[in-house]
């Protein structure tokens, strides 16, 4: 049987050879580095992401919830609009100048041509833009198809002197009946 060289030898057996040769001392400290790296290489590739996901679980999990709600309200809103009846297109008109009308007082000026309106906006708060716009497609079943807005502020809007936040601009609204 032929003997081999040591420069024939599998580098494994080269490693077990030369550690086997290391003073005791020597062996536990390569033992004890090695160990700390393999510790580290599971810590850095295993522990830490797992232990990562699980702390930002409850946030993640929350923010779901959240949008799960929203969602929840928004199909309900889409399920409610489309049991309601289909409101003809002479009472859209009527709906849509009482709604405007009641909600936004001397601010807006409305002009109705056919199934379009047309919105044109000095001074209006945004609470009344957006419950107008609410009340719009809900009873009048208006639809905003193109906004033309800019948000300014008033001095002068409040009794406190702060100033409010009040819009201007246009809105094309589109009715039913079309």
């Amino acid at each position: 049987m032929a003997h081999r060289e040591p420069e024939d030898q599998p580098v494994s057996m080269k490693f077990l050879s030369s550690l086997q040769s290391m003073p005791p001392k020597d062996r536990q400290r390569l033992l004890a580095l090695g160990l700390v790296l393999v510790a580290l290489m599971l810590w850095t590739w295993q522990i830490s992401p797992a232990l990562k996901t699980l702390r930002d679980m409850p946030a993640q999990l929350a923010q779901l919830q959240d949008q799960t709600q929203k969602l929840k309200l928004m199909q309900a809103q889409a399920q409610a609009l489309q049991k309601s009846p289909r409101v003809q297109a002479k009472d859209a008109r009527t709906l849509l100048q009482k709604v405007a009308t009641d909600n936004l007082d001397n601010g807006a000026r409305l002009n109705i041509e056919g199934t379009r309106a047309m919105l044109t906006l000095s001074r209006v708060s945004a609470e009344s833009l957006a419950q107008f716009l609410a009340l719009a497609r809900t009873q009048a079943q208006a639809l905003p198809i193109e906004a033309q807005l800019q948000k300014f502020s008033d001095a002068g809007a409040t009794k406190t002197n702060t100033p409010a936040d009040l819009w201007r601009g246009t809105l094309i609204l589109s009715l039913p009946g079309g």
